[in-house]
């Protein structure tokens, strides 16, 4: 049995609990490319501030009637998310994303022959604990997340759709928790993370939906396993590049309460995405600032 099987094994039985399945279970797949810049500095004393940056794209899904397998042919999602963290000690972080912007492509063929496009806005509060076995840095990561998911209306824009669908109804409120575990790993002669050192950069992250607006066969939402080989450059400003391949399983059910006013589910799948993941990680971009002021531009 393989990774695929086994997680969407305990998806399937996570979602048979506590709900009539009326609909039958069916799977489909699809490819995807994402990508993400994170961008590190200092605040001051024990405070930091981060910023994330994610564009991603996908395929048709394989369910699709002459869909496409290109990773690159739709738009899917674009992320904008800042966060303060709080460096308890050399083991804990405290990180409160106060305000944080998606949107969600649907492509033309998937959403009834119309582009459609979803806002989002989050607020993530999250408790990091680090360690260390020999050379492997683990952390483990709590994340909770307040959604609010705004009205999802057909795409006009030519580019990105900023400003379309920005009606943040209750109804579309939810609350998910996140777990996850990581494992970082130098590889060679090195110990850490230095200057020159290739490592790999391995981690599984599990979703659980929560809230009034959640219904029972949601509460286990989704789960990722993603596996990067990452380098390390010998930069003046610390710069990291990660890329690799990542596994991700998507409880898409749905569900609805009939006339006796039971919960039935209308749609009863599952997406397994194939994802290709390249990451560009600023450490310090204190040291940008400080280049700039060391070496101002010349004004002859």
């Amino acid at each position: 049995m393989n990774l695929k099987q086994i997680l969407s094994g305990l998806l399937c039985l996570a979602t048979s609990v506590g709900l009539a399945q009326n609909a039958p279970r069916s799977y489909f797949s699809r490819n995807s490319f994402w990508t993400e810049t994170v961008l590190n500095g200092q605040i001051a004393g024990r405070f930091k501030y981060q910023l994330d940056y994610q564009y991603r794209r996908m395929s048709d899904a394989s369910n699709v009637a002459n869909g496409s397998n290109d990773p690159f042919k739709n738009k899917f999602q674009h992320v904008y998310r800042p966060w303060i963290h709080y460096q308890v000690n050399d083991k804990v972080r405290l990180s409160l994303s106060p305000i944080g912007f998606w949107e969600t492509y649907s492509p033309a063929i998937e959403s009834g022959g119309v582009k459609k496009i979803q806002p989002e806005l989050r607020i993530c509060p999250q408790v990091t604990i680090s360690d260390k076995i020999g050379r492997v840095a683990i952390d483990h990561r709590f994340r909770f997340e307040y959604r609010m998911l705004g009205t999802k209306v057909t795409d006009v824009a030519t580019g990105f759709g900023y400003g379309e669908g920005d009606d943040f109804q209750s109804a579309g409120h939810r609350l998910r928790f996140r777990y996850f575990l990581r494992a970082l790993i130098p590889l060679g002669d090195h110990k850490s993370l230095e200057a020159n050192t290739f490592y790999i950069n391995t981690w599984n992250e599990f979703f659980a939906g929560l809230g009034h607006n959640v219904y029972s066969d949601k509460l286990l939402d989704q789960n990722r396993t993603f596996c990067l080989l990452g380098y390390k450059l010998r930069t003046k400003v610390p710069l990291r590049v990660e890329a690799g391949y990542g596994l991700q399983m998507v409880n898409r059910s749905v569900s609805t309460y009939n006339a006796a006013n039971a919960l039935v589910e209308t749609n009863n799948s599952f997406e397994h995405n194939n994802i290709c993941q390249l990451y560009l990680i600023v450490e310090d971009m204190n040291k940008i600032f400080k280049l700039k002021k060391d070496n101002p531009l010349s004004t002859k």
